[in-house]
This record gives structure tokens, C-alpha cells and sequence, in this order.
């Protein structure tokens, strides 16, 4: 298995400048100094998965999509994935769709 290595802090950087925040905002929100920012986010090719948790709940995107292979174990090319989460909580049941080459897979969590 491929999996692409990606800078994710500029991947970071340039979807806080999307959502149109700004580094203090953006610092605020994930519980660091406006001056850390740029140092221990930014200006990483990677950071931890804890902090990675975090960014990707204060951007409202699993920014570790981004690690995932560009093919499934079977050979086939990944074309797309879909998440739906259902309940009170987003966190109480997850459905996953994954279309490939011709074939549909759905992961339940």
C-alpha cells in the first residue's frame, strides 16, 4: 500500500485562510499562543494526532483523510469516500461509503 506524504501544516494553513480565520482566532480555538501557531502548526510537514484531532474538529474536516491510501487493499483506485453521521452527536454512528472501480463498500462504525 501507497500512502502520499503530504505537508499537512500547510495543508492547514490554507484551509484556516479558506474558513476566512485568522491566526489568533485560529489559535484560540485550538487552545495554543497566536505566536506557537505558525511555529508548531504551519511550519509542520507533520504534527501529533492529538493536535490533529483537534484541528480537524475547529476546521469541521477529518484532515486525516488526507494519509489515506489512493487505493484499496485489492488493488483498486480510491475514487471517493462519503461519511454520514447520525445521532444526537455526530460521534454516535458513523456510515461510510467508499466507491471505487465499479464497487461500493460501506464501512459501519
Amino acid at each position: 500500500m501507497k500512502i502520499e506524504r503530504i505537508n499537512i501544516g500547510q495543508l492547514i494553513k490554507e484551509k484556516v485562510a479558506d474558513k476566512g480565520l485568522s491566526q489568533a482566532e485560529f489559535a484560540r480555538k485550538i487552545g495554543m499562543a497566536r505566536q506557537n501557531v505558525a511555529k508548531l502548526v504551519f511550519d509542520k510537514p507533520s504534527i501529533d494526532s492529538n493536535l490533529l484531532c483537534t484541528v480537524s474538529e475547529v476546521l469541521g474536516c477529518n484532515l486525516f483523510d488526507y494519509y489515506k491510501s489512493n487505493s484499496l487493499d485489492d488493488g483498486t483506485e480510491l475514487k471517493a469516500t462519503i461519511t454520514i453521521e447520525l445521532g444526537k452527536e455526530k460521534k454516535d454512528k458513523t456510515v461510510t461509503f467508499v466507491f471505487g472501480d465499479n464497487n461500493i463498500e460501506i464501512l459501519n462504525k
